[in-house]
This record gives structure tokens, sequence and C-alpha cells, in this order.
């Protein structure tokens, strides 16, 4: 009798051998190479974008020794950008460190695409140098970690595409992770400031490094930090620096470095905002208007989120699998607190994501790998739900890429465990609760002492939706409330009852509107028009054609009371000149015989009408920024000057107050002088800038003012003066 021989099963169809798997992997790979260059590096190499042109204006002002005091004014950055042929679309230096336009400069000798197209083939290469160094120091295959490093793909699409500063920012953070594990601290304490000189977040390392206990790497940190804002300082200057370290700075570490409320926004900082902030065109309807509630809980899951981290952070260093997870937690926790994180910002998610995985697969944690890959690519693809300025309880579900952050968090936490032994670990807890309560309340009262005062008048209810990012320069004028609007196409004139371009023909869309100064009446206006290379001021009437009198090589006009003389300021290198012109001299060929009225040490900021045919200006002379009246004929005559710079002034329409803005405490606040008596009255209080006053009436100024919203991005409002 033969025993009946049993056949082995065939193995399945769809078991995953090594071979597929390989083969799986090299087609995903091939087509996230695809999708990159598809997405990301074609469409890069045929358009600006909107943010390397902000880094190449800012070099070449750099390079070419400008005067960069304004390097944060939206209006002059922009003029600028003019000069250098990138005016065609909207830039801006808000928000960005002087010290992130240095590795542009060697760019800055070529035209802005040429240099863009550059620019790019240097973040392939760095992003090639960024995969390499994360390969050798995890072991994970150079497949496996490509295909890690691609699976980021709405990051990398949109870094290619506006030419960002991140992928830069990922190189640094790889070198000091490669130079932390192998012992090197003072190499990786050097990169970590280096990429806090580009992008702040990475200064927080800082405590990382504290907590660790690796002092020389903290020591390096700060000394490289340092130095660059010692470059920094002799390249821009103090005030320009001045400018970022006590304006723009503290603004962006609280969300506002651009519009808060954006529904589009990762950060729970713009989450927060939508909840309990409101701002009548931004935010119209929070689920409860209380900046109370606002300092209490944001700050609260800001010392939250730090507190579970820190809790799982071992409190020492040893080169092993567990300081990998660590440093990947730690800079995951970065991403997600930053306070308006961009989607090309999570590029850096690259640098925990491939220690992270090779740990897992080299633990035999495959399920666990295949969560985490899961979740880093949610974090970094998708988006938060945008609903307009519809806010309900509903609300925080939709900001997906904050949720899916947070599952990275807890990832960590889950699968690090206690750091310490159980006999230690009361008092270490102890500890960490303690830390998350002094964050807490410090960020409660950095929030609440930012946001109270922060309505020192109403905005102006006759401003139209018109769909302005930001509004300046108001001018009461007898056909409406006429002001500069930055749109999505530039900046353009606009007016509260009747379309501009209705009213004044001749206008080309194409062209953007950077200043202009009108008649009471609102019969005479004259623009200044971005053209070619410079500025140009160009005269429109109502109702009629625009007329062939043209000044080239002319900004910021002010019409005299009369309306028989122009003043505006010519500019070399960010110093500026006051001209004026005779109207009778403007005809039809064109204009001719201005005439230069400041003297060379005079640098003109602001122009405006006095009276009896003379110009206040804003000017800087002997270092100090003042206010001076000024004629043909005559010296700059003092006029007013305070402890702080003076800028903008605006005399009211009886000849006896002086409404300007003056700078208190790193603030530009609205001030008004009595002529008369000397009194000075400050009008605004608010932890944020009051820009170009103007009188309504005799007893009412207008304004523009970026409280309760982002950073230079202004509405218009009111205030009643007394007299």
């Amino acid at each position: 009798m033969t025993t009946a021989q049993v056949k082995p099963s065939p193995p399945s169809s769809i078991a995953l051998t090594p071979r597929r798997i390989v083969v799986i992997e090299i087609a995903t790979l091939l087509m996230l190479i695809g999708l990159a260059v598809w997405k990301g590096l074609i469409p890069g190499w045929k358009i600006l974008g909107t943010d390397f042109p902000n880094y190449y204006v800012a070099a070449r002002l750099i390079r070419e020794h400008y005067c960069l005091d304004r390097i944060y004014d939206w209006l002059w950055f922009h003029r600028m950008a003019n000069k250098f042929g990138v005016g065609r679309q909207l830039v801006g230096f808000l928000g960005l460190t002087p010290f992130s336009a240095l590795p542009i400069i060697p760019f800055s000798w070529l035209p802005v695409f040429e240099a863009k197209r550059c620019w790019i083939v240097c973040n392939i290469a760095m992003l090639t140098a960024a995969a390499h160094l994360l390969s050798r120091q995890s072991r994970l295959s150079p497949r496996r970690t490509w295909l890690v490093v691609l699976f980021a793909v709405i990051p990398l699409r949109t870094g290619f595409l506006f030419g960002q500063m991140h992928i830069l920012v990922l190189v640094l953070l790889v070198a000091a992770y490669l130079w932390h594990m192998r012992g090197g601290q003072i190499l990786s304490g050097g990169c970590i400031g280096l990429a806090a000189a580009l992008k702040i977040y990475p200064a927080f390392f800082c405590v990382y490094f504290l907590l660790k206990r690796r002092f020389s790497a903290l020591a390096a940190a700060l000394a490289s930090i340092a130095l660059c804002l010692l470059a920094s300082y002799l390249t821009v200057g103090r005030t320009a620096m001045c400018a970022y370290l006590f304006q723009q700075l503290p603004r962006s570490l609280q969300g506002e470095s651009g519009n808060p409320f954006l529904a589009s926004l990762t950060s729970s900082s713009a989450m927060f905002h939508r909840l309990f902030l409101y701002e009548p065109e931004l935010n119209p309807q929070p689920l409860v208007s209380s900046p109370w509630l606002y300092a209490f809980f944001y700050p609260l899951w800001q010392a939250t989120l730090a507190g579970i981290v820190l809790s799982r952070l071992r409190g020492a260093f040893h080169p092993d699998r567990r300081e990998a997870l660590d440093w990947s937690q730690f800079l995951c926790l970065l991403m997600f607190l930053s306070s308006a994180p961009a989607s090309y910002q999570f590029v850096v998610l690259i640098a925990a994501a491939v220690p992270t995985i090779h740990v897992l697969l080299d633990e035999g944690r495959r399920r666990a790998a295949a969560l985490y890959l899961l979740l880093y690519i949610a974090a970094c693809n998708v988006r938060t739900i945008g609903v307009g300025h519809s806010v309900s309880i509903f609300t925080p579900f939709l900001y997906l890429k904050l949720w899916c952050g947070v599952a990275l968090i807890a990832f960590y936490c889950l699968i690090l465990g206690p750091p310490i032994s159980t006999v230690s670990l009361k008092i270490h807890r102890i500890q960490t609760v303690a830390l998350a309560l002094g964050l807490w309340v410090v960020g409660s009262a950095g929030a609440w002492l930012h946001l109270r005062g922060m309505h020192p008048g109403g905005a102006l209810p006759v401003i139209r939706s018109d769909a302005a990012y930001m509004r300046i320069d108001p001018v009461s004028t007898n056909r409406g409330l006429f002001y500069i609007a930055m749109l999505e196409d530039g900046y353009r004139v606009q007016s509260t009852k009747r379309d501009f371009s209705e009213v004044y023909g001749g206008r080309e869309p194409a062209t953007s509107e950077l200043s202009f100064t009108s008649a009471r009446s609102g019969e005479n206006v004259w623009i200044e028009k971005s053209s070619g290379t410079s500025s140009a001021l160009i005269h429109f009437a109502a109702g009629k054609p625009a007329t062939s009198c043209r000044i080239e090589d002319a900004e910021t006009p002010a019409l005299s009371l009369d309306q028989s003389t122009l003043g505006f300021i010519r500019e070399d290198h960010g110093h500026g000149s006051l001209w004026a012109l005779d109207l009778n001299r403007c005809v039809d060929s064109g204009a001719t015989g201005a005439v230069r009225l400041a003297p060379a040490a005079f640098d003109v900021r602001t122009v405006t009408a006095g009276d009896e045919g003379t110009f206040l200006i804003g000017a800087i002379y002997r270092g100090k920024q003042r206010v001076f009246r000024i004629s043909g004929g005559m010296s700059p005559q003092l006029l007013a000057e305070g402890k702080g710079a003076l800028d903008a002034p605006a005399l009211s329409p009886d000849g006896k107050v002086l409404a300007v803005r003056e700078l208190i405490a790193q603030r530009w606040q609205l001030m008004s002088f009595d002529l008369s008596s000397h009194r000075w009255q400050q009008l605004t209080h608010g932890d944020c800038n009051a820009y170009a006053p103007s009188w309504k009436d005799d007893r009412t100024v207008l304004y523009a003012t970026d409280c309760m919203r982002g950073m230079g991005f202004s509405t218009l409002a009111s205030l009643g003066v007394s007299r």
C-alpha cells in the first residue's frame, strides 16, 4: 500500500515575495518621480511663483547697496521689485528673516527667471544630498529612502513651484541630525543655528540640546545664531534688523505674519483665531467672540502638546534607536506647533520620517512602519477644508493636516513609552507638568497682553467688499473715499462710491498703482503707475480720458491745496528727494521744469499738502525721522519731532492740528499735534500698527490699521480726535 503523496499547494498569486515588493517599490518610485516633475519642476521652471521673487528682490537690494529701512513695507518693496522687472505680481518680505535673502545673492546677478531656474537646480542637488545623508545615517536603502522623500508630494511640488527656502532648511536639519548622532556637537549646533537664521522654528532645538545635556551643541547653536544676526545687521542695517526682531518676529510667533483667519491654514493658531477672535471682514462670525478664551485655550493647546512630547524624551544622549526617535518626535512637534506653516514647510518632515521608518523596520515592526508611513503621507498631503467665514463647533475637525500631525505625535508617544525607570517616573512627570504649566502661563499672559486694546477705532462701514488683501492711504473726497487696495493682480486705486475705472478712464489693468493724490473735490487725481523699471505720475480727470501729462521717475505725489503745484519724491537706492512741478508747465508735450526742494541731506519718505502752498514731509535728517514744512525757495523748517520716528504728516482742514504716525515701543501709533499749543495726544495704543493718517473732517481721522489682522495687511478705520 502506497501512501498518497500530498503535493504542496502553489503559492498564492497575491503573495508579496521580496522580488514583487522590489517591483512595486520601483514602480511607485517612478510614478512619484514623474509626479514631482510634472506638477513641480516643469511648472516651476516656467513661472516665477509667489515666493522666490521675494528673496530675489531682497538679494538685489542688498547687493546693490540700497537703504533697507523699509524692506518690510509692502508698497516700497513692490516699487523696488518693479525696478528689477518683478513688478507684475505681488511681492513682499513680511515675516521673512533678513538672513534668508543672503543665499540668493549669488543668483541676483541674473535676471529673475534665470535666477529661479538656477535655484531649482540647486534645490534638486540639495534634496539629493539630504536623501543620501539620511540613507547613510539610517541605513535605509536608497530606494526606500527616496520613496519616503517623494511621498511628500505637495510640499515638494509647492517648494519647486514657488522657489522656497525649506529644502535648504531640510539639508541643514539632516546634517544637524547626522552630526548629533555621530557626536559632532559643534557641527550639529552650527547647522541648527544656520537653519534658525533662515526660518525661526529650528531655533527651538536649543531646548532639545538643553534637555539632552548637549551643552556644546547648545553653545554652538547660540553662537551660530548670534553670528547670523551680526551678518544680517551688517547687511541690512540697524533699522531693518530692529523692524524684524521687534515688529515682524513677535507678530509671526502670534500667527499674524499673514491673514490669521485664512481657512486653508494648517496651524492651530488659525483654528483658535477663527473660533474666538472677531474681525468684521475676515472673521465676522466666530464661534464665541472672546479674546480671553483665545488667550486661555490656544496656549493651553501648545503647552499640552509640548508637555506630552517632553514627557517622552529621554533626558540623556545615547546614539541609539531611541535617540533617533526622540529627535524625530521633537521635529514633528515643531512642525505642528508652528504658528503659520505653509504647505512647503512640511518638506522637513522627511528628516523625521526616514529615521523613524528605518528604526521600525529594523525592529521588525512592519505594521507600525506602515501605519507611520500612512500618517506621514497624510500629514504632508491633506489640506484643511475651507468653508469661507462659516464657523461652528465642527470647525476644528476641518483642520485635517493638523490632526494628522497630532496623530503622528501620539504615535511617537505610544511607541516610545516612558523614558526612565519606574522609580524616577513620578518625579519626571511632576517636572514635565510643571514645565507645561509654566509654558501655559507665559503663553496666556503674552497672548492677552497682545490682544487687549486691539479695537481703538471702528472699521469704516462704507468699505465695500472689494476682495482686497490690504487697504491703505485713505483720502476723503466729494466723490467718495479713495484708497489703495492690494488685489490679486496688483495694487489699484479704489473708490467707495463708484467703480474708479468708470469715472477715471484710460487706466491700464496690467500696471500697479502704488500711490495717488486727489483734490478734495475728487475731480483731479494723480496716480503713480509702475511702468517698465520705474514709476511715473499720470493725471486723470473725472469723466475725461487720461491726459498726456506724465512725470517720469516719480512717486508718492501730493497736490497743493490750490492745485497749482504737484510735489513728489524721486528715489536713489532707497534715499528720497523732494521735487515740485508747476502744473501750468504740465502740457500735452509732457512735464518739464520740475525743481528739487529739499537739500540732499534730507532723506524724504512721505509728502503731503500743507497750508499756503507749502508741503509737509516726513524725512530723516541727521539720523532722526521728523516732520518738516517746506516750499519753493525756503529751507525745510522743523514742524514736529517726537521721541520716536515721525512719518506721514496730515494737516487738518482748518490747519490747526497735525496727524502723524510715531514709532512707539516698535509699533506705529497714531498721534495728533496741536500746532498752537504744541500738545501731543496719542490716539491708538494697541499692539499693532496704524498707517497713513488723513482727515475726513476737522474732528475725524481716517487711517489704515492691521489690528486683529496680519502684520501689514491693513484695512481702513476712523477715529475721533478731541480738540
